[in-house]
This record gives C-alpha cells, structure tokens and sequence, in this order.
C-alpha cells in the first residue's frame, strides 16, 4: 500500500507547474493587504541631515555660523567656549570614521549650522531619504538639488557641487587582526594540543610497528572450548571450561587441543559461533599519552568555559576592565559577535561530538597496543546482536532507513561493543582479566583466555568420592582459577551516576542548543528549560541507582559457613568457596552457589528464584551409578544460589547413601557460573531488544532531519547574507 501511494505522490510532483513570484506589496509601507497602494500622508518634525562644506562661507545664509561673544563655532557643529581635541573629534561630516575608514575627501569637510526641522505633506516611506533631501534642501533655499548638493560617499564639494548631505552609509564591520590576546590564547593552546597529538600519533605508530606486523595481534579470542587439568599439576583428572556465550563445554583430548591451538589463526572460526568475532587487544600506559589524554580532556574543559566568557561578554558582564561593555569581544559589534559565537559555539558542538562518537576508543588511543599477555589492559570486542521483535514484513521505506541506518551504525563503531579490563595478577603469577564479573583466566599452553569451570563429574558415586573435601593447596589453586564466590557489582556515586547520565548524546545535545537561548537573550527560557533537564535527570540517576543497589544487595551476599579442608571442619567465608569444596547446610542459611545433596536431607525455599511461594524438599545422592543432571532427575538434589535452607534433617543410617551428622552439600559453581550468577549477569548486561516502535522512530528521526535540512536551506536563502538582529 506504501509503494502505490508513494508512485503517486510522485507522480502528481512531476505534473506541478514551477512558479516564482514575489509579492505586490514587497515595498514597506507602499502596498495593503490586498494590493492596493497607500495613501500619502503627512509627516511632521522630521530631523534634516547636517550639510558639509569645505569653507563655512559656502554655507548658506541661513545656516552660517553665529556664536556669542566669547564662543567658537567648532567641528562639532556647534558653539564652545574652546575647540578641543574631543570636540572636533565629533565632527558629524566624518560619520563616525577615522583613520583608513574615513575617505580622504571627507578629512576637509565642517559642518553647517544645524537645519531646522521639516514638515512633508505627502511622504514617501519607500523613498524617504530623497524625500527629506528635498524638504530640508527646499528649507535653506536649494531649489535644484541635483548638481548643487550631493551625498557623502556619492560626490564631493567641488565644481559645481558646493555642499554634500551628510547621510552616513552604515559603517562597515569592524575585522579581528587576530593579534587580540583572546584569539593568540586560543590559537597557542589549541595549536599545541594538535602539535601534542601529532606527536603523540607518530610515537604510538613507531611503538606499535612490530605488533602492526604480527598476525597474531588480532587473534586473540574470547574461546569458549578450552580446557584444563584439574587441581595442581600432581592431580589427575580434567577441568571444563565454562562456555562464555552459553553452548556446552567439552572435555580435553588430544584432538581437541590441537584444534584450540589452531583457533589462533584470525581467519579460523572458534567453536562457538556467537563467540567467534569476539576479539582481544591489549594495551599498556604511556606517560605522554596520558599527558595527551588530560590534555584533551582539559581543551575541552577550556571550550566550554570560553563560550561562557563569550556568553557573559553578551550581557557586559567580563570581569576586570571591560567589565560593563557589551560585545567587547566582538569589538563592540553585534554583527562580528555573532559570527564569533556562532564559530565557538560549533566548534565546542562539534568538539563534544566527536569525543562523544570516538569515546569507545579514546581512552586506548593514548595507549600503546601490545599482546593482550603483555599488556596492562585487555579491550573485550564483541559485535553487538540485537534481539528483534518487530513485524514479520517491513514497508519499503521502512527498509531503506533500517539499511542508512545499520551503515551509520558501522561508520560510527555502534556495531560493536568495547569493554576495557585492567589485568590483574594472582599470588602464583598468574595473570587474568575480569569481564561482566566473571574471570577470564590466561592459559600459558593456549595463548588464550578463558573462563574456568571444574568438571566435578556426572556420577553418583563420583560426586560422592568427594565427601572429603580438598585440600588447602588445591582450593588456593582453584580460586585463583575461578575467582572469589562473590558478584561484585559496581555502582557509581551521584557525581558518577550524574556524570554517566549526562555525558549521552540526548544531553549533549540539549546543553549545546540551550547555549544558544542563553545567548540570544532567551536566557529565561534556558534557564527553565535547563531546568527540567536536570530535574528529570535527577529523577532518573535516583531511580537507576535505587535499582543498581537492590541488584548489588541481592548480589553481593556475604556469610560464615563450615567447610572440610584438610581433614577438618573449618569457618570460612561463603566468598571463599570453590567447586569441589564440602559445606555443612544448616537451617536459615542462605545459599551463595551451586550446590549438590550428598548427605541429609533439606527443604528449600526456592521462591527467590522460581517465584512458586511452596518449599521443595531436596534429597541426598544415592551411592549407585545413577546419571546427575542438575536441570533433570538431578534437580531435586540440587540446592540453588540464591535461595534460602527452610529446614535440615540429618541421615546418620542410610543403606544406599553418605551418613553424617551433618547435611552435606558439594559446591558444584560458584560466582558468575551458578543459576543465580547467570540470573544477575543477564540482568546487568542485558540482550539488546529491539521493538516495532524503535523501527518507527527511526522513520520520524529520518523525517525531521530532512525537515531540519530544508528550514536550514530556506534560512540561508531568504537571508541572502544578511546579518541577524542579537
């Protein structure tokens, strides 16, 4: 239906008659409403020009000087006691000019006595000036105007020409020499903010030449396959490798391995599709291009204090010596000063854009690239998916925008997310990164980086050959492999919450065009409106923080718990727990990971997470050689993060399981890797969701730029140049 009806539209264009007229009543004052001319009226007391001579005899006689005894008559055009400097500097014959301004012909001319006021029967408003020429020319006895007088800047006393009307033309716009101080502190800082980042590009170029020549520089990748020997080096058995993106990790084989160690050829796709454009770079500090980082940081900062010194200079309100003087900048003219702000405003506008556009890559800019192993931060690139619930079939024009759309969207680095982890390094050497709260652990053997998960086995009777718990060295080893047993979930203070909010694109963008009101004198309207950009961004920060705090309550959980290491029962804190390790279950505790019933039995209270408000009564593993599936038959020997231990019965006799005196439980995940991990990393990085609506908002976006395209057009056009009324 869109299509038809756009053919038509296009149609009916083309068949339009081109047509350019201007209206009858162009002319001020000359024509009505409906085209008819106006009526001549009368017009009184209308001031007269002063008339220029080179000798006051040329005067005529009514207008020759006469001073009282005592007096001069001065270049002022009037009577003083004395003629000094200030006074004949106001001579009206030179029409406010001097120096080159002021024509040579012009530096001779005094004027007349002052012409009397004229009355005008029938008065012209479009030719108003001839008009007043003639009336006041008629005052002083000139009956022919034409060769007699003429105006200045139009002919000069001479021959037949005996006095000229001093009709001013307006004088013209003043012009920066750009020896101002403001504009050589503005060029010296500027200049050597360029400078700086030149020099700092050649620098980094030069220090990266060799990793610019590694292929292998590019390959590093998220791998979700990898795998590792479980325990110390002394112990047998394998380690599963959590699969970051969700598919189900493998155990180690020799075949496998190989195929790890092949993946770090760019080219080849790594197991796990969704993973497989994830990218690795590294980087590390260097102390000029942090200099060149705070220098730009703080250009900016100058960029915007100096639109508001431009700003202040509108109202007359610098400090110092020119405080009280408007447009003292623009040299006390409203047309330079416009055009000087409409310069520093833009640049500032394009300034913060640009930042805005490059802030993904900013920071490493004024970092030196290296291997992600040798670096002291890893940048995480990972192509961005959107989750898409839109209509089966899009309009045409729909997909046309979404297409100029998904373009700007690789042109401007949108496509992709850039995420910069500093590389911490454990107490055995070992060096890893922590991305979305979860451990990326580098592996010597597979050049890579990945998250670690202990396979702890399938089988009944495997997972209960674990009741004796680890040893001191091997849960050391394997938190320094998996990391502590604790989500830590970062949420900024006002200032950042503030400062996170307001550095988007929609704030931006509103500060810089309120500038603008501030300027132009609509400072009321700024002000009101600056207003309820701070009042509705208050009101988000308070409510996005209140949100990231009961997230970080929920998340970061904290408790004593009585674990078997060496033999022995011991208090340690539930944020130094480890898969593999024993734990005691007693009643009201709160469970931080993954857990699996090996002995007692207990009932749970799993609402937190299922939101069914009944408890659910959780069974030991019984000792055959039964499959465990923590999501199938496995689950009603599984105690889940995140929920809460109602009630424990202990089983001291048991023909077919564990008998303790205490209910036992075998930590299977913990942090990130449980079911209540994933829970709270989904809720932090969410999905990408894209809505009809969002669709549709493109095609609205789409059509008020065209529309802000047009206005501008028609705004240069039917200006013509013409400078703009402050």
């Amino acid at each position: 239906m869109a299509r038809p009806l756009m053919l038509w539209a296009i149609a009916a264009a083309l068949c339009a008659q081109s047509v350019y007229g201007v209206q009858k009543w162009h002319d001020v004052n000359r024509y009505d409403a409906y085209g008819n001319e106006c009526k001549l009226r009368e017009v009184r007391d209308i001031v007269c020009k002063r008339l220029c001579v080179y000798d006051l005899a040329r005067c005529p006689e009514s207008l020759q000087p006469s001073c009282p005894d005592g007096e001069s008559f001065c270049a002022d055009g009037a009577c003083h006691p004395q003629c000094t400097d200030t006074i004949q500097s106001r001579n009206p014959c030179h029409c406010s000019r001097t120096g080159e301004q002021l024509p040579s012909a012009a530096r001779s001319l005094v004027p007349c006595m002052t012409v009397p006021n004229v009355t005008i029967n029938q008065f012209h408003p479009w030719e108003a000036n001839r008009d007043i020429r003639r009336a006041c020319g008629a005052k002083v006895g000139f009956v022919d105007q034409s060769k007699a007088v003429a105006v200045w800047g139009n002919g000069w006393p001479g021959g037949d020409v005996t006095a000229v009307w001093a009709e001013c033309p307006p004088a013209p716009n003043p012009k920066y020499t750009f020896r101002e101080s403001y504009w050589v502190a503005t060029f010296s800082v500027n200049g050597a903010l360029v400078l700086l980042l030149i020099l700092w590009s050649l620098n980094k170029r030069w220090a990266e030449r060799n990793i610019r020549k590694t292929s292998a520089v590019s390959t590093y990748t998220l791998n979700g396959t990898q795998t590792k020997r479980s325990g110390n080096p002394e112990t047998k058995g394998f380690v599963k490798i959590h699969d970051d993106f969700g598919s189900k990790a493998v155990k180690l084989t020799g075949e496998l391995r190989h195929g790890v160690n092949s993946a770090l050829d760019m080219d080849t796709p790594s197991a796990n599709s969704l993973s497989r454009d994830s990218k690795l770079r590294g980087y590390r500090n260097h102390a000029f291009g942090t200099l060149c980082a705070l220098s730009v940081a703080l250009v900016t900062m100058l960029w915007i204090c100096y639109l508001g010194v431009w700003t202040a200079d509108y109202y007359g309100a610098l400090p110092g010596s020119r405080y009280g003087v408007a447009f003292s900048l623009g040299l006390q003219n409203t047309h330079l000063m416009l055009a000087s702000f409409l310069i520093v405003w833009g640049l500032t506008f394009a300034i913060l854009l640009a930042l805005y556009i490059l802030k993904p890559h900013l920071r490493n800019f004024f970092r030196i690239r290296t291997l992600p192993a040798q670096g002291q931060y890893v940048c995480v690139v990972r192509p961005i998916r959107e989750i898409k619930l839109l209509v089966d079939k899009a309009s045409w024009v729909q997909r046309q925008v979404n297409l100029v759309t998904e373009r700007l969207v690789i042109v401007l680095s949108r496509h992709k997310d850039y995420t910069t982890c500093p590389i911490h390094q454990t107490s055995e050497g070992r060096i890893y990164f922590n991305y979305q709260c979860t451990r990326y652990v580098y592996d010597d053997q597979t050049q890579q980086y990945a998250p670690y998960e202990f396979d702890l086995g399938t089988s009944h009777r495997g997972l209960l050959a674990q009741a004796a718990g680890l040893s001191s060295k091997d849960a050391h080893y394997r938190q320094e492999l998996v990391g502590p047993n604790f989500i830590d979930v970062h949420t900024p203070g006002v200032f950042g919450a503030f400062a996170r909010e307001l550095v988007s694109f929609f704030y931006i963008y509103q500060c810089i065009f309120l500038w603008a009101f501030y300027f132009y004198a609509y400072y009321q309207i700024g002000l009101v409106d600056t207003g309820i950009i701070v009042i509705s961004a208050s009101i988000k920060v308070a409510l996005r923080m209140q949100s990231e705090r009961r997230l970080k309550r929920m998340a970061e959980h904290e408790e004593p718990v009585f674990v078997h290491r060496d033999g022995e029962w011991s208090q340690i804190s539930t944020k130094q727990l480890v898969p593999g390790d024993v734990i005691e279950v007693v009643s009201g505790a709160y469970m931080s990971c993954d857990c699996v019933l090996i002995s007692g039995n207990a009932i749970m209270d799993e609402s937190s997470l299922t939101g069914e408000p009944l408890s659910v009564r959780k069974f030991p593993l019984r000792m055959d050689n039964g499959h465990y599936n923590s999501m199938g038959s496995g689950k009603m020997s599984s105690l889940f993060a995140g929920t809460t231990v109602s009630q424990v019965m202990p089983v001291q006799k048991s023909a077919d399981g564990l008998e303790s005196p205490r209910v036992l439980a075998l930590v299977k995940s913990t942090g990130t890797m449980s079911e209540k991990g994933q829970l709270v990393r989904q809720i932090l990085f969410p999905s990408r969701i894209a809505f009809v609506f969002n669709e549709q908002m493109r095609i609205v976006v789409f059509i008020l730029v065209l529309y802000a395209i047009f206005v501008m057009v028609m705004a240069v056009f039917l200006y013509n140049g013409d400078a703009v009324s402050i």
